[in-house]
């Protein structure tokens, strides 16, 4: 068997996970992947595609076969400047490495990974802090089958997107610019001996024949950590368990202590326990106090298989209203290379609104929608807002602080209207409050107050499931949102496709609104 520096990361993270990959493939390729997950393959082509012009002249290794192993020999035999792609392999390790560019005052090669994460020039990582571990760990584990083969590294680079960066003009490929380059020479040449040993150890686990016992790393994790084969590895978690209490990653001793108690279903969670007990919060100038109680009420809601509710509290969120109501949507493109000016890496571009107006509790609200393909959106997204949302109501989404970062960017991107775009911020109101406040807690909804586990149990109360039901549309969510975007504005979906797919993201992106409008008038109703 060979281990990729792919298996080994993954070993890292769930070494039963990784097994079932490597030596159950139908098991594992059984699990659903998303468009959207397929599509994070595009975005890290794109980096390392622009990311390479940071090195000219450089020759590119095309395949993973015997050849290219030969291939890569030959072009290092000959000192070529700079290698893209070149690969090394043993009888149990291959690595493929991103660049290598020949070092003349060390006599060796000096070695590039690009990752399509973001940095700030301080190093400091966007997202997991668990990143910089994998990356380092990329990087020795390619610097260990080097030398196997008997090729001596220099220097170790890291290539990360420049979180700061802001496009103006042409892209700046200056180091320091649209790319951060680190050094991690000392730090990858202290880790390299313990890789090694962690690679041993991930080639003898996972070329047993026998699938190994035990459950896999995962089970004392929460339900949004779970590795792709959780429910193959560990058949006795039910669909629905403790892994499923709201934010119980975050309290892992608090898991771990149920788990090995045998405690795997909420009914078996005694009422209040203490293990779950909120954390006290305090705000700047307040009293310290008892946050809220989420997993309590998720399990009470559970056993008695009843909502709890808070008629007050709901008629004071809504009595907080003003008429029209707007309900606002965006769908926007994460886009790892800035296209335009004035954008940074993966800041969202927004490219479609739907928006609901209801002028009063009485009637059907009225529809509006844009969605833009040619060139930056920015101008005519906010034109047609201003168009179709007046000065007085309350502006209401699902999740206010990511509408709320788009108007504040679209701001900056569309000055003029930067009174009016601040004043949206102003006006909006988080429907999401009324459940992640608990004003209104159903066991259908899961522990969750995303409105993709609130809708279903809303539109099966009031009997509006066939009306709701995002599974017959041709786009089903955001991540089919950004892909279908992605595919017509690089050229992929043209003519009547891309018609019927832009109609597809129209209607998905106004059932998203509607769904919000459903939601407030089933308050509504519940108060009145």
């Amino acid at each position: 068997m060979t281990i990729s520096k792919t298996d080994f990361i993954l070993w890292r993270e769930c070494p039963h996970n990784t097994w079932v990959k490597k030596n159950k493939p139908e098991v594992y390729n059984a699990f659903e992947i998303s468009e959207f997950e397929k599509s994070l393959g595009e975005i890290g082509n794109e980096v390392e595609l622009v990311a390479r012009k940071m090195f000219p002249g450089g020759f590119l290794v095309e395949k993973r076969s015997a050849g290219a192993q030969e291939l890569t020999q030959t072009l290092l035999a000959e000192k070529k400047p700079v290698i893209f792609q070149a690969v090394f392999a043993t009888d149990k390790f291959m690595a493929a490495s991103d660049v290598l560019r020949w070092n003349e005052k060390e006599g060796a090669y000096d070695i590039y990974e690009i990752k399509m994460s973001s940095a700030g020039l301080d190093g400091e990582e966007v997202g997991k802090e668990i990143k910089d571990e994998q990356f380092e760990n990329d990087l020795a584990f390619q610097a260990n089958v080097a030398a196997m083969v008997g090729l001596k590294i220099a220097k170790k680079f890291l290539i990360r997107l420049n979180k700061d960066y802001v496009r103006k003009g042409e892209l700046d490929l200056t180091p320091g610019a649209l790319f951060i380059i680190e050094d991690k020479t000392e730090t990858i040449d202290k880790l390299m001996p313990s890789a090694l040993v962690d690679m041993e150890r991930a080639h003898a686990f996972l070329s047993q024949k026998n699938q190994p016992k035990g459950p896999c790393d995962c089970y004392y994790t929460g339900r949004g950590s779970h590795c792709t084969s959780f429910t193959y590895l560990n058949p006795e978690v039910p669909k629905y368990s403790v892994h499923d209490l709201n934010r119980i990653g975050n309290s892992k001793k608090a898991l771990k202590s149920l788990l090995d108690e045998g405690i795997l279903t909420l009914d078996q969670v005694p009422d209040e326990d203490e293990r779950l007990k909120p954390s006290k919060i305090k705000k700047p100038g307040e009293e310290a106090r008892e946050g809220v109680p989420r997993k309590w009420n998720q399990v009470k809601a559970y056993k008695a298989n009843e909502p709890i509710i808070n008629l007050e509290a709901i008629k004071t969120e809504l009595n907080s209203l003003n008429f029209p109501l707007y309900f606002l949507d965006y769908e926007t493109w994460p886009r790892a290379i800035p296209p335009y000016s004035g954008y940074r890496p993966y800041q969202q571009i927004v490219f479609q609104y739907s928006l609901h107006v209801l002028e009063s509790p009485e009637v059907e609200p009225v529809h509006k929608e844009f969605l833009y393909f040619d060139g930056d959106p920015a101008e005519k997204i906010v034109a047609a807002l201003r168009s179709d949302i007046g000065n007085v109501g309350t502006v209401i989404s699902w999740h206010k602080p990511f509408e709320n970062s788009r108007n504040k960017e679209l701001a900056e991107a569309v000055p003029v209207q930067f009174n009016f775009l601040h004043d949206l911020v102003k006006r909006t109101y988080d429907l999401k409050d009324i459940v992640e406040n608990q004003h209104y807690v159903h066991p259908g909804f899961l522990g969750r107050s995303s409105i993709k586990k609130v809708l279903p149990v809303v539109a099966k109360l009031t009997g509006r499931e066939q009306e709701l039901d995002y599974k017959k549309l041709g786009v089903k969510n955001g991540m089919d949102a950004i892909e279908a975007y992605r595919q017509i504005k690089e050229g992929e979906l043209v003519g009547e496709a891309k018609e019927q797919k832009a109609e597809q993201m129209r209607a998905y992106c106004k059932l998203d609104t509607y769904a919000m409008y459903v939601i407030w008038k089933f308050f509504y109703d519940l108060v009145k």
